[in-house]
C-alpha cells in the first residue's frame, strides 16, 4: 500500500502503489488501514513501523473477501471490517480485528441485519446504514 502522511493541509502520496486501489481508514498517530478494492487483503501502515498485511484467505472462511469499503478504527485497539462470500454482497459479517495484528477478535452480533455499510468513528462507536436508517453502535463494557 502506498504510504502517505498529513502535512496539516492535505494528504500527500509517497512512493509505491499497487495495480488496484485501496480503501483507507485513518487511526491515531497516523496509522492507516487499507483494504484492497477486490477485498483480497488488509494492510496496516504506520511511519516507523513494519507494515502488517493480512490476506483474506488467512483470516476469513474459504472464498470470503473483505467488503463494504470502509475499514476503520473503532478505537486504538480494534478495527472494524465487513466480510462476505462475494465482493458485491448486500449482507455481510462485521468483524472486530486487533488493530495491531489485524487478526480477528470477534464477529459482531447485531439484533437485526446490518448490511455491508459500517463506518467506524474512532471513539469506540461505529455507524451502520440499512436503507434509510442509520444506527450508532458500541461494544458493551466488560465492567459489570
Amino acid at each position: 500500500m502506498p504510504s502517505g502522511h498529513l502535512d496539516g493541509r492535505r494528504a500527500r502520496h509517497q512512493g509505491g502503489g499497487h495495480r488496484r486501489g485501496t480503501y483507507v481508514g485513518l487511526g491515531a498517530d497516523g496509522v492507516l488501514i487499507g483494504q484492497d478494492v477486490g477485498g483480497g487483503y488488509l494492510c496496516r501502515t504506520q511511519e516507523g513501523a513494519d507494515d502488517v498485511l493480512v490476506e483474506a484467505g488467512d483470516v476469513l472462511p474459504e472464498e470470503w473477501v473483505f467488503v463494504g469499503y470502509t475499514p476503520g478504527f473503532v478505537d486504538d485497539q480494534r478495527v472494524l471490517v465487513v466480510a462476505a462470500e462475494e465482493q458485491w454482497a448486500e449482507e455481510g459479517t462485521h468483524l472486530l480485528l486487533d488493530a495491531h495484528t489485524l487478526r480477528p477478535l470477534a464477529a459482531v452480533d447485531y439484533p437485526q441485519l446490518a448490511g455491508v455499510a459500517a463506518v467506524p468513528l474512532g471513539d469506540g462507536t461505529w455507524l451502520t446504514v440499512e436503507e434509510d436508517t442509520v444506527r450508532r453502535w458500541t461494544i458493551p463494557s466488560d465492567r459489570g
